[in-house]
């Protein structure tokens, strides 16, 4: 509507409620404009391909297997040439040299390398069952703090609407100077609560953004995911199955024969080694007669100064550490599968309560909105019932976010497939 004033201004004058849905969306956060919105599946998949922690896991298994291909290098022929010039008192040839046999030694540095390839690539596999659990967990959290953000702005807004109305009740006598005071109080509180949510919500998005890893990534969304399926099996059975499972145990377990293996080489080292020598040679003194030559050789450790005993002790003080290792780590597993157990079938009862929390304030909600549309509610009744329905239904939401994430971490420990 438009108003003619002295000197000839026009004023426009805009409706309460225009002002107040411009105001709502001023406090949106900017990055909440235009955004790209990545699903966890997504999410977890950018994490997959760019996070270093997992490419150094998997340059381990890469190293182990190349260490594996050199020392299994002394079961094959090794073959050199030589050349030099000038001939005189010299000899040049080709020459090959071939491990007849150590008692051993090599098969059991072989077996010993094998294993820790295993354990390498159980490491490996541990890692990415971790990053895709941390960023999942990530990712629930985010839609967590999302969601208390959106209540906060809401209850914000809340109490701007009713400081308004203490203060037109004031003004005409129905409302006392200690009620307005109070209203004021309250807007301060529900700021100070948004503010907090505001930073909470930014921090949960920059740990999950340091989990993908993308630089490209500079602002994006996330998308709501409520569906989860229950855990069914028992206690003891998610107990033995991680005992079994769980990538920790595989790794100490795998290292552990490594250890049996080296000791085994380092015990055959106080053995001798048979080897044969054959040798072409077509110039220099040592070509004269004959040109080839053959033969066997033997070769014995008397003294190395005591570092076989060393090694050995060494090998066998490994073990040792290694056995007490999975023990405890066998402990630790007991007790925390047993811990996250009890804590998801608190959240299965906390979900049912607060779903139905969440669809007696729907009830109420309704009910408010028909009295108020007869006239025997008031605005703030109304205002109220809204507000207790969406906080019912974040905290319904954020109730099936922290079962998915106490889920997951129990299913890593186990060595299960993650959802």
């Amino acid at each position: 509507m438009l108003k003619r004033h002295a000197g000839g201004c026009h004023m426009i004058s805009i409706p309460r409620k225009f002002l107040l849905f411009l105001n709502l969306l001023l406090m949106l956060p900017q990055t909440t404009w235009a955004q790209e919105v990545i699903p966890i599946e997504r999410a977890v998949e950018i994490a997959l391909l760019n996070n270093p922690e997992l490419r150094i896991s998997s340059s381990e298994v890469d190293i182990s297997e190349s260490i594996l291909r050199q020392t299994k290098a002394p079961l094959y022929p090794q073959v050199t040439g030589k050349v030099v010039v000038p001939f005189v008192g010299r000899e040049s040839g080709f020459y090959v040299d071939q491990m007849i046999w150590d008692f051993g030694k090599t098969r059991a540095r072989v077996k010993a390398r094998e294993h820790y390839l295993e354990s390498a690539k159980y490491s490996f596999e541990g890692s990415k069952t971790l990053l895709v659990r941390d960023t999942r967990i990530a990712y629930y959290r985010a839609l967590s703090e999302k969601n208390r953000l959106a209540e906060a702005k809401i209850e914000t807004q809340r109490k701007k609407w009713l400081l308004e109305k203490t203060e037109e009740l004031f003004s005409v006598g129905k409302e006392s100077l200690q009620q307005l005071g109070q209203a004021k109080i309250d807007l301060q509180k529900a700021k100070l609560e948004l503010v907090s949510r505001e930073n909470s919500y930014e921090l949960s998005i920059l740990k999950l953004k340091h989990l993908m890893n993308d630089p490209s990534l500079a602002q994006f969304d996330i998308s709501e995911d409520l569906s989860y399926e229950k855990v069914y099996e028992t206690r003891e059975d998610l107990i033995d199955f991680a005992l079994y499972k769980n990538t920790d145990i595989k790794v100490l377990m795998a290292d552990r024969d490594g250890i049996k293996a080296s000791i085994a080489e380092k015990r055959g080292k106080f053995l001798p080694s048979v080897f044969g020598r054959a040798a072409y040679r077509f110039e220099g003194e040592g070509a004269q007669t004959p040109a080839f030559i053959a033969g066997v050789g033997i070769k014995i450790p008397i003294f190395e100064g005591f570092s076989r005993f060393g090694e050995m002790a060494q090998s066998r003080a490994e073990l040792t550490r290694n056995e007490a290792q999975s023990e405890l780590l066998k402990n630790r597993i007991t007790l925390l599968v047993g811990e996250l157990y009890l804590e998801l079938k608190h959240f299965e009862k906390k979900i049912k309560i607060l779903q139905e929390s969440e669809s007696i304030s729907r009830k109420n909600l309704h009910l408010a909105k028909e009295k108020y549309e007869a006239r025997s509610a008031s605005k703030i009744e109304l205002a109220e019932a809204e507000s207790l329905y969406e906080e019912a239904v974040a905290n319904y939401k954020n109730s099936i976010y922290d079962y998915k994430i106490v889920k997951l971490r129990l299913l890593s420990i186990c060595g299960k497939e993650l959802p």
